[in-house]
């Protein structure tokens, strides 16, 4: 009975509230019950623009570094040889002005030329140059054997012994006359040098004043 002299309703035993029920007879209920934050939505957008973004970086870089092609090793080149241009020698035909020379013999092992009462000795030793002269031009010219010269190799130059060409040119009247066009001789030119001395160079002339043209003895 209760307190106010009504009968009591008896409760049934065995019977269970359900979890809706239990939470809302709970202690959370009403306004005791706290309810879970919600999102700013201006930090959701940002938050899914950042991601999109450092998506899109990783992409990139992952697409860089597959496409990248090794570096291509550093090729080396040799440096090249300038051509060396071979001054011309022995045999090897040379020009100035209107004549052609072609020495083809250098000899300095005599100390004496001619025969009996006509022979010239030299002060050291002679060196006698065996050549051919061709005039290359269409007027006839004079072979002076006075313009031409030889060099040793300090430099220092001699002229042609004129009388001991005589000599040993008796037999070619030709260094003693006129060149035609087209004209070729063969004579030797003669140049008394110190005996201690090496021949490396002629100097080789068409005239007194003309440039000259040099030819390798060594």
């Amino acid at each position: 009975m209760s307190e106010n002299g009504d009968p009591a309703k008896p409760v049934a035993s065995g019977v269970r509230l359900t979890h809706s029920e239990e939470s809302q007879t709970g202690p959370w209920s009403g306004s005791m019950a706290q309810s879970r934050p919600s999102l700013n939505p201006l930090v959701a957008v940002l938050l899914a623009v950042g991601a999109v973004v450092v998506l899109f970086g990783v992409g990139a870089a992952a697409e860089r570094y597959g496409n990248k092609e090794p570096a291509a090793a550093a090729v080396t080149t040799a440096p090249t040889k300038k051509a060396t241009v071979k001054p011309p020698g022995i045999d090897d035909a040379v020009r100035d002005g209107q004549f052609e020379f072609i020495v083809s013999r250098v000899d300095c092992a005599q100390t004496s030329l001619g025969v009996e009462h006509l022979k010239r000795t030299a002060q050291g030793k002679f060196c006698v140059v065996s050549l051919s002269v061709r005039n290359i031009s269409d007027d006839s010219q004079y072979f002076l054997g006075h313009a031409q010269k030889a060099i040793d190799a300090a430099g220092t130059s001699y002229g042609n012994d004129e009388i001991a060409g005589v000599y040993v040119n008796r037999d070619t009247q030709t260094f003693l006359q006129k060149l035609g066009p087209g004209e070729r001789v063969v004579g030797k030119l003669v140049f008394d040098v110190p005996k201690a001395v090496t021949l490396t160079t002629l100097e080789l002339h068409d005239s007194l004043l003309s440039g000259g043209v040099e030819v390798k003895l060594r």
